[in-house]
């Protein structure tokens, strides 16, 4: 048998197809410009603190105890939903089960909290000796 060295028309059009995006990125100029977003405009351009870091490790802990707070409601949600669950569990033996895997749940979530609040104000009295503490932080865009 004779194989046919002919190609089909989808392999024409996909191998032109190829040629066209290669001549078309390999054509196209780099272009650079200065985009400012209208919202924040030039955010920390004019900030002293910018250069420093001192500003981002601000925004991190804004984040930080954003999260934590976050996480401190989901504990205390969890909880209360594991322990209303319990009390009207009417004796069964799966929902009380359920409920007691939510309660231990939700402590364990709230010695994560907990034990990020400890290690973070260890590290920041370790690495920054005094000079940056992590409970005292102002937030960003205050004078405080």
């Amino acid at each position: 048998m004779k194989k046919n060295k002919q190609l089909t028309l989808s392999q024409k059009l996909i191998a032109s197809l190829n040629l066209f995006l290669i001549s078309f990125f390999y054509s196209a100029k780099s272009v650079s410009a200065q985009i400012t977003n209208p919202v924040t405009g030039n955010l920390g351009v004019s900030d002293p603190d910018a250069p420093s870091g001192s500003r981002f490790i601000q925004y991190v802990v804004y984040l930080w105890r954003a999260s934590v707070t976050l996480g401190s409601l989901a504990v205390i949600v969890f909880f209360l939903l594991g322990a209303f669950t319990w009390i009207t569990a009417g004796g069964d033996t799966s929902k009380i089960e359920q409920a007691r895997n939510q309660i231990m749940n939700s402590v364990v979530g709230l010695v994560l909290l907990v034990s990020s609040f400890v290690l973070l104000s260890f590290l920041s009295k370790l690495l920054f000796a005094g000079e940056f503490d992590i409970f005292q932080l102002s937030l960003p865009g205050t004078d405080n």
